[in-house]
């Protein structure tokens, strides 16, 4: 889909509002207290550091499919990652981050 994009699309980044409105569409869509989870990651999230939509994106869809399974087990979160939620994304963070991965490369070559 980005390759179809115009460059007005791109410089203002349409396409990440309508990807994050989606996001937020979902987390609407879960009962009351994992949307009230899904705020406060969400919150944790934004002040994490992590600065790239591609990044965000990932974290956000897989906050938002932890919290539609403990949904659907009627679970809560910290039942399927854990008691330390902001360790929990954290590590999530930085298993996608780009310095990491370049780490490994780094290391295998």
């Amino acid at each position: 889909m980005a390759e179809h994009r115009n460059i007005v699309d791109r410089m203002i980044g349409l396409e990440e509002k309508r990807e994050f409105h989606e996001f937020e569409n979902r987390a609407q869509k879960l009962v009351e207290n994992y949307y009230e989870d899904y705020k406060e990651l969400k919150k944790y999230i934004w002040h994490s550091g992590v600065t790239k939509w591609a990044d965000f994106k990932f974290i956000f869809g897989q906050v938002l499919d932890l919290l539609e399974e403990a949904k659907i087990q009627d679970k809560e979160l910290t039942d399927l990652i854990g008691p330390d939620v902001a360790t929990f994304i954290d590590e999530m963070m930085d298993d996608n981050s780009w310095g990491k991965k370049q780490k490994i490369n780094l290391i295998r070559s």
